[in-house]
């Protein structure tokens, strides 16, 4: 009895406790993943704002620049030595500029585009350099400034020095690209131009001068510094920026396992190849070995062509060690409440198992034949016991109510077996129905159509013979020919109808043979394509070609069904529109299904039921007999015709035929 009455308590204490254990689990799993993600995000939203601070220096950087260009145009000797088409001497105040300024060049041309004095490199000029647009910008009176790539032999033009200075060794980086050039020798420069303009404000020429960036670290340490509140020793475990020529690091703050800054090395290849088309990357990616959370924008020269990049980031390392340890933290304060929830489950087992056995005490009694008025809870008992006597009370009760229910469910079922037979009955009485009124209205009508064709097709053949004879004769004048033919022609057309009667008659033998319904349906559409222009028409075909199987039938009389449901549909888009040719097939059931879709104007619901009917047709011209004796064909051959159609949204016929021919 002691084991039981522990078993009780565990079972209760189990009972309580698992909920508690979900909700905790639920709660760890959700507040770790919140705690992950809103990591990630801040840090993703500051590299974001940084990137915006570095592009904000980056720009003053320009701005200055373009400030130092426009200030030092403002020389009096140098406007005059243009003005008077003199040479330009050597100017002490632009080679100071050139000095102080820290200029990679510094350069005026005239206002025909020619360079006249170049201050980093005097011994070269008269070259033209209104090819440039930052030159054929300033000489159309516009201040310009930006970011500008030049080769080595651009470079050396302006200023011999820099094509050793913006050489850098290309260097191969985990994840980066491959590339094939081992030495990169192009530069990167911000530069700035401005118109020089003579007393009178006629244009007299332009100045433009630029800084390399290459292996220039000083822009991105400002940058760092700025940023990220650190100077160039914190940056292995802090943030940093970079400047790139494509994706090669030509200015960076990021350190190589030597602690030296990582110039030549390569930017990740999946962050380059969205750079590279001109869209920003804010997210986690490799920066040389490492994960960093980075910031890149692209940097566009004076065309708007991507030549570069400027990035920013911090190391996800830190923010990682951090994210655990409030994990670690959140994950105390989990256990330590589980902890707390295991005593008060246990409590609560031991105190909900005296109610229970109380109540089992007072069903015992109950079950015994005793009229108890109430059952008082004094002593504790077994759960087992309880539920035993319990039960004994209880089955009794289920057992009949269990009959009961079983008896009316079974009548139920019943009743309902019997609606939804009755229903299928009447329904398919109805379709009977309906199918021989249909084959008695039409047998009717084949019938008369027969003897009528028959009976005009003699006096038909005699007023043939006869125009034809009037036309071959040379008695017959110019002006009557055309009554003539168009005797000829409506013979031709009453000929015509009186097949298309012959063929709703079913006087046709079938002549039967396997056949592949997808090369009749493209055997048609081409030769339907020389008839009517399909230029405004989009012809879709939707064949089940990987189960394509030969059916048997009337080929010829198939034929002309699925050509009068294609023109009707064609017809029915005057202006153009989507025609949707498909098969399918059931081998089990042994059928082909072909579906004729189109995207015209639709059939109304009250015409639906008339357009099998012999003689009904909705267009000026036509005789009514296409769907008819479409209708009787598909039906010889064991088959159904059916259509489904909206107002306004298009039409679809679908011809069910079976595989094989009795």
């Amino acid at each position: 009895m002691k084991w039981l009455r522990g078993s009780i308590r565990f079972k209760l204490t189990v009972a309580t406790l698992l909920p508690l254990l979900a909700a905790i689990s639920i709660c760890w799993v959700i507040g770790a993943s919140l705690i992950t993600t809103r990591f990630s995000r801040q840090a993703l939203q500051n590299v974001a704002s940084n990137l915006n601070s570095a592009r904000e220096i980056f720009n003053s950087d320009l701005s200055r620049l373009s400030d130092t260009i426009r200030l030092t145009s403002q020389t009096p000797e140098l406007i005059a030595a243009l003005t008077q088409a003199a040479p330009i001497p050597d100017i002490p105040a632009l080679q100071t500029v050139l000095k102080n300024e820290r200029l990679s060049f510094l350069t005026v041309v005239d206002r025909y585009g020619f360079v006249r004095w170049r201050a980093a490199n005097p011994g070269i000029s008269g070259d033209s350099a209104r090819g440039e647009k930052l030159v054929a910008d300033a000489l159309k009176k516009v201040p310009v400034s930006g970011v500008m790539l030049l080769s080595a032999l651009q470079a050396g033009r302006e200023n011999p020095r820099l094509p050793s200075r913006m050489s850098l060794a290309v260097k191969t980086t985990a994840h980066g690209r491959r590339y094939t050039k081992q030495v990169e020798e192009r530069g990167l420069f911000l530069v700035a131009a401005t118109p020089l303009l003579a007393p009178d404000g006629t244009l007299a020429g332009a100045m433009y001068g630029g800084v390399l960036l290459n292996g220039d670290n000083r822009l991105v340490e400002r940058i760092t510094q700025v940023v990220f509140k650190h100077g160039d020793a914190d940056t292995r475990s802090g943030g940093n920026a970079t400047l790139f020529l494509d994706d090669i690091r030509i200015a960076s703050t990021v350190r190589d396992e030597q602690g030296r800054p990582a110039i030549g090395t390569l930017m990740s290849e999946e962050v380059f190849s969205r750079v590279s088309r001109g869209s920003s990357w804010i997210g986690s990616a490799f920066v040389l070995n490492a994960r960093y959370f980075t910031a890149y924008e692209p940097l566009r020269d004076l065309r708007g062509t991507v030549v570069g990049a400027l990035y920013v980031g911090m190391p996800e390392k830190p923010l990682l060690h951090l994210r655990q340890q409030v994990n670690l933290i959140f994950s105390a304060l989990m256990v330590f409440v589980t902890l707390i929830g295991i005593a008060l489950s246990a409590w609560l087992g031991a105190t909900l198992s005296r109610p229970i056995r109380a109540l089992e005490e007072g069903v015992r009694r109950i079950a015994s034949g005793e009229n108890l008025p109430d059952i008082c809870v004094e002593s504790h008992d077994e759960i087992a016991s309880l539920a035993g006597e319990f039960n004994t009370m209880k089955r009794r009760l289920q057992e009949r109510d269990a009959e009961n229910q079983l008896l009316n469910r079974t009548l139920e079922q019943k009743v309902l077996e019997r609606t939804n037979e009755l229903e299928e009955k009447g329904q398919q009485l109805l379709n009977t129905q309906r199918d021989l009124a249909q084959a008695e209205r039409l047998a009717g009508i084949g019938l008369l159509a027969s003897g009528v064709a028959h009976e005009i097709n003699n006096p038909l053949a005699v007023i043939r013979g006869n125009a034809e004879l009037l036309e071959i004769s040379a008695t017959l004048s110019a002006a009557d020919q055309p009554e003539v033919e168009t005797i000829i022609r409506q013979v031709g057309r009453v000929e015509r109808i009186v097949s298309n009667l012959l063929a709703f008659a079913g006087t046709r033998k079938k002549v039967i043979r396997p056949f592949q319904m997808e090369a009749l349906l493209d055997d048609l559409l081409d030769q339907i394509g020389h008839q009517i222009p399909l230029e405004r028409y989009r012809v879709i075909r939707s064949y089940q070609m990987e189960s394509a199987e030969i059916i048997e039938g009337d080929e010829d009389q198939l034929r002309q069904v699925c050509t009068n449901l294609i023109v009707n549909a064609l017809q029915a888009m005057e202006t153009g529109g989507e025609l949707n040719v498909a098969t399918s097939y059931d081998v089990a059931a042994g059928r082909c299904v072909v579906t004729i879709a189109d995207s015209g104007t639709g059939i109304s619901p009250d015409i639906q039921d008339k357009l099998f009917t012999p003689f009904f047709s909705t267009k000026a011209r036509g005789t009514g007999l296409g769907l008819a004796v479409s209708y009787g064909i598909v039906t010889d051959h064991g088959g159904d015709i059916r259509v489904a159609s909206e107002a306004g949204q298009g039409a679809e016929f679908t011809v069910v035929l079976p595989l094989r021919q009795a």
